[in-house]
């Protein structure tokens, strides 16, 4: 059953009136017209394609700023193909200082070591891309990128000189022999008595 004042066609609440009519008759006003709830859809942006709402002259905010920046909508394409990353392997494109972002990222962690991403570089070069020990190349993903990972810089923990890169099945394997010459010498010895 709808409200009964005129024009109005929202559900009864109680005394033959919708809930708002019904507040304004406890408070004593006079009933009032009810706005409808039903907004009209925004004018569209007149670009081709472009469905958001509009700004100013007809655009939408996107198209607006590119008329106010560069006097025109258009979009153009890129002229050049965009640069890729210095790290031998890597399909990224250029973030910053010949790196992509990952790679980047990793050079200060690299820094720590006293290793740059050229002498990264040089030194991978120097070991054809492969691990120092097992010379194979790197084969465990990366857990966020799924991209193979890159070689680990491998580095004394006594003294902290950078050795080699090394492949992270290596690298975990000397890291749990905690670098222990004898203990690596009975895994050897060990390993050739039950072959």
């Amino acid at each position: 059953m709808p409200c009964q004042i005129d024009g109005c066609t929202r559900p009864h609440k109680a005394r033959g009136l919708c809930q708002t009519h019904y507040a304004q008759r406890l408070r004593g006003s006079d009933f009032s017209p009810i706005r409808s709830r039903v907004r009209e859809k925004p004018p569209e942006c007149v670009e081709d394609g472009c469905a958001e709402p509009v700004k100013s002259k007809g655009l939408c905010k996107m198209h607006y700023q590119r008329l106010l920046r560069h006097g025109h909508t258009r979009y153009r394409d890129r002229k050049k193909p965009a640069k890729q990353c210095l790290i031998d392997g890597c399909d990224n494109i250029l973030y910053a200082k010949d790196l992509c972002h990952p790679h980047y990222a990793k050079q200060r962690k690299w820094q720590a070591y006293g290793v740059d991403a050229a002498r990264y570089q040089e030194m991978l070069r120097e070991q054809g891309g492969v691990c120092a020990i097992c010379a194979q190349p790197e084969r465990a993903p990366d857990k966020a990128s799924g991209k193979t990972k890159d070689l680990a810089i491998d580095h004394d923990h006594v003294t902290g000189a950078v050795r080699a890169l090394l492949c992270s099945a290596c690298n975990t394997a000397i890291g749990l022999f905690n670098d222990d010459d004898a203990l690596l010498a009975k895994a050897q010895s060990y390993v050739l008595y039950h072959r």
